[in-house]
């Protein structure tokens, strides 16, 4: 009974499909290739015109594919000086749009110390005063000193912040190099810039309005007002791209925590630019009252 029932088991089995070895099933399956797709795809979307004005165009109409293009490490050290060039020739543009507005208006703005300030010796940090003459502050270095201010103001609180921006990318878990931050915050303040420029020509327009139909003094002090904190306004441009860039940073972290953390870094994010926009004015102003004793 034992000998029946051990050869039908062995009956059944002969009958059921035979699995194949490990080596034949490895001979058979196709080799699996890594998939590139990705990396073809920003290899073939890369312009071939990288210079400032390339760069400006892909600001303007492709700024995922600068994003994409700041994070290769071949390219950031080429991208480095350019993002600073046209950050620069914005506010180079800016400090002479502002002095043309002032001049042409018959004033120029008189700075005060902010240590006088601090201990109430003075009503206000900045007075317009009338101007003798259109030209006179284009030969005695006014309009040099506004220009610089702005440029290097803006470029030297952005010096100042970076550290903060570099440590805060570290505590979010971000793996970023000293030259990704600065190469983020530069490619920033370049969208500031080039936002700057397309805004200009509509102050010009107001601030030269307001000029020939001799408006209010009050609505006059407000336009001028308006003109010198307009690079802030532009700013929140900047302030979006890098907001934006820094999420994309966040590829870089585990799955399992990459939502909390990607939530974490965009707070982070978000007081730097406060933090910067702090620092800024103090810059630029101390930098101001400087050049023009």
């Amino acid at each position: 009974m034992a000998t029946d029932t051990l050869s039908k088991a062995e009956r059944f089995i002969s009958q059921l499909p035979q699995t194949p070895t490990s080596h034949s099933a490895n001979e058979d399956l196709p080799l699996l290739e890594p998939d590139n797709s990705a990396i073809t795809a920003d290899i073939d979307e890369r312009p071939a015109n990288l210079g400032v004005l390339g760069l400006v165009e892909l600001i303007l109409k492709r700024r995922d594919t600068l994003d994409r293009l700041i994070r290769d490490p071949s390219l950031q050290p080429i991208l480095l000086p350019k993002f600073l060039a046209i950050s620069l020739i914005g506010f180079v543009f800016f400090g002479v749009a502002m002095s043309l507005v002032l001049t042409s208006s018959h004033v120029w703005p008189e700075l005060e110390s902010i240590m006088h300030k601090l201990r109430g010796t003075t009503d206000s940090l900045v007075t317009f005063r009338p101007a003798p003459g259109m030209a006179t502050h284009w030969w005695d270095g006014s309009v040099l000193n506004l220009t610089a201010a702005y440029a290097f103001g803006l470029i030297a609180a952005t010096g100042v912040c970076l550290p903060s921006l570099y440590f805060y990318g570290l505590l979010a878990g971000v793996r970023m190099s000293l030259l990704d931050v600065a190469v983020q915050a530069l490619k920033s303040k370049a969208t500031s810039a080039v936002a700057l420029v397309g805004i200009l020509p509509i102050y010009a327009a107001i601030g030269m309005g307001i000029v020939i139909f001799e408006a209010p003094e009050p609505i006059r002090i407000g336009a001028y007002w308006l003109g010198l904190i307009l690079p802030f306004i532009a700013g929140l441009w900047g302030t979006t791209a890098l907001y934006h860039s820094f999420t994309l940073m966040c590829d870089t972290l585990p799955l399992e925590r990459r939502w909390r953390r990607t939530c974490f870094l965009r707070q982070l994010v978000a007081s730097w630019a406060a933090c910067y926009t702090a620092v800024s004015p103090v810059m630029i102003y101390t930098l101001w009252e400087r050049l023009a004793r």
